[in-house]
């Protein structure tokens, strides 16, 4: 495809102020410095196969189906500002055609989370080394957000402390369910001390099903590039 202009791409993002960074711009300063390469190439591909060449291996790995996709449907990677803050901004084409776009935020803004040390070890260097936040459609939603939006259930529901009627039915406390990322609705993929290492809880209405973090973060990220 031709590559998507400024209107097109700013679409995707109706939420943010997005401002397009490239060669010689007067923001080229304020990207990380291993994506200034990105922003001085001209051709789409060489930008997404420079920006695909920062991530872990052994997160693709754990990610097969989305790995796919980012070979097969994704367009291009664009680094710019979104609502001021360092961004690459990864481009896909639906199956209808209309274009889609995750935000992978820079990693210089990664703040240590709750039970980081029950993160699955692949994720861990994802959001510390490549990107702080890679969410699609918003910051909270079709990928592992910024750890500044990582909340416990409690915390999402007002009572930091804990949910009394959740806690008494629930194998896992509210306060022992933390956010890591979510479908931009009901559905909530948490991490918790209280899982087996390399699961996150899917918790949804009350429920939590326990899932192997690569299969529920794999197929998240599918949904939403085939919705």
């Amino acid at each position: 495809m031709s590559q998507p202009d400024l209107t097109a791409i700013a679409g995707t993002m109706p939420h943010a102020d997005l401002t397009l960074v490239e060669e010689g711009s007067a923001d080229l300063g304020r990207l990380p410095g291993q994506w200034r390469p990105i922003a001085a190439a001209a051709d789409p591909e060489t930008r997404l196969a420079m920006a695909l060449n920062l991530w872990n291996p052994a997160l693709l790995d754990a990610l097969p189906r989305f790995a796919a996709g980012l070979r097969e449907r994704f367009v291009d990677a664009r680094p710019c500002l979104a609502d001021g803050e360092p961004a690459l901004l990864y481009l896909a084409l639906h199956p209808d055609g209309h274009l889609l776009s995750w935000t992978g935020l820079d990693p210089a803004g990664f703040v240590e989370p709750q039970f980081w040390g029950h993160f699955p070890e692949p994720l861990r260097t994802f959001l510390r080394e490549v990107h702080a936040g890679f969410t699609s459609g918003g910051y909270t939603a079709f990928g592992p957000v910024h750890p500044r939006h990582m909340q416990t259930v409690a915390e999402q529901a007002g009572e930091p402390d804990g949910l009394a009627d959740w806690d008494e039915e629930q194998e896992i406390a509210s306060t022992r369910l933390l956010l890591v990322a979510s479908n931009g609705g009901m559905v909530n993929y948490c991490v918790s001390p209280d899982l087996e290492p390399g699961e996150l809880a899917i918790v949804f209405e009350g429920d939590i099903d326990p899932t192997p973090y690569g299969e529920a973060l794999d197929r998240l990220l599918v949904r939403r590039l085939e919705r």
